[in-house]
C-alpha cells in the first residue's frame, strides 16, 4: 500500500510573530513556533526531510517541508533548527532574488547544500504563470535552472509554483520539457508516491502554517488531518472564480487591502 504524506510550505521565519494585516511578514512564522513545530514532528516520531527525501521514502514515516522565497531568515533561523534536529527541508529560490537586501545570498544557498538541504527553483523574477505565455514562461524555467545548476553545480528538477498560481493546461508540459520532474503547488492536501495529476510533472501538494498556530493545530496539520484538508477545499473552490475574474496581481492587491482592513478592525476591537 502507498503510503500518504504530509509536505509542509513555509515563508520566512521571524524573531516575532508575524502580522495580521497585507505585509509580506503575513505568510510567515516566528522563530519560537518554527522550533516548536520541528519538535512537535520529532515526538510524533516522522523525520522532517526534503522533498527529494520524502519521495525517496514513498512517503513513509516522514514529513517533508518546503520554504519558498529565499528570506534571509531562512538562513539565519530556520536553516540553524533544522541541522540542530538532523532535519534537511527544501528551499525554493527565485534565484534574481538572491543577494537582495533581506534575502538569502549565493554562499549562503552553498554552505546550506553542503549540510545537506535541497535548493530548488522558484522560478527566475517570482512570476505567476496564470499570468504567462508560453515563451516567458520558458524563460522564467530555462533561466532559472540554468542560474541554480551553475551556481550550485547541480542538476535542479523541481520547481515551486510562485504564489501558488498555477499555468494554463496547455503549459504544464513545459515545466517538465525545462527539466524539472516536481512541481510543488500551493493546494492543501495529502500526497502519495503517485500522486498528483496526469501529464507533465509530479504535482505535490503543500500544506502552510500561518500565524503560529498553536501547538495542537500544528499537530493536526503535520498528521494530515482529513477535516483540515476539507475545509480548505472548500475555501480553495470558493476562490477560485475571484482568482479568475481579478488575475493574479488585482487578486492579490484585493486580498492584501482586505487583511489590511481586518487588521485594523482587530486593532481597534483591542
Amino acid at each position: 500500500m502507498t503510503s500518504s504524506w504530509v509536505c509542509l510550505m513555509y515563508h520566512d521565519v521571524l524573531l516575532h510573530c508575524p502580522p495580521s494585516d497585507g505585509s509580506p511578514e503575513f505568510f510567515g512564522v516566528s522563530h519560537d513556533a518554527f522550533r516548536e513545530h520541528l519538535d512537535v514532528l520529532q515526538e510524533l516520531g516522522v523525520a522532517g526531510c526534503s522533498l527529494a527525501q520524502a519521495l525517496d521514502r514513498r512517503g513513509e514515516n516522514c514529513v517533508a517541508i518546503t520554504f519558498d522565497d529565499g528570506n534571509l531568515g531562512q538562513y539565519e533561523r530556520a536553516f540553524p533548527a533544522l541541522l540542530e534536529r538532523g532535519m534537511t527541508a527544501t528551499f525554493f529560490i527565485p534565484t534574481t532574488w538572491v543577494g537582495r537586501p533581506n534575502f538569502v545570498t549565493w554562499d549562503h544557498l552553498r554552505e546550506m547544500k553542503a549540510a545537506g538541504m535541497s535548493i530548488q527553483s522558484h522560478t527566475r523574477t517570482h512570476a505567476y504563470f496564470s499570468e504567462l505565455d508560453a515563451a516567458t514562461a520558458r524563460e522564467e524555467l530555462v533561466g532559472s535552472k540554468a542560474e541554480l545548476d551553475e551556481a550550485l553545480q547541480q542538476d535542479t528538477n523541481q520547481i515551486a509554483l510562485p504564489g501558488g498560481f498555477e499555468p494554463r493546461a496547455a503549459l504544464w508540459s513545459l515545466i517538465q520539457e525545462a527539466g524539472y520532474r516536481v512541481a510543488a503547488t500551493s493546494r492543501w492536501g495529502l500526497n502519495t508516491a503517485l500522486s498528483n495529476g496526469t501529464g507533465g510533472p509530479l504535482r505535490v501538494r503543500r500544506c502552510w502554517a500561518l500565524g503560529d498556530p498553536a501547538r495542537d493545530e500544528f499537530r493536526r496539520i503535520a498528521i494530515g488531518d482529513r477535516r483540515l484538508a476539507a475545509r480548505h477545499w472548500v475555501r480553495r473552490a470558493a476562490l477560485e472564480p475571484v482568482k479568475s475574474l481579478l488575475g493574479a496581481h488585482r487578486y492579490l492587491e484585493w486580498r492584501g487591502r482586505f487583511l489590511n482592513l481586518m487588521g485594523r478592525r482587530e486593532e481597534e476591537a483591542e
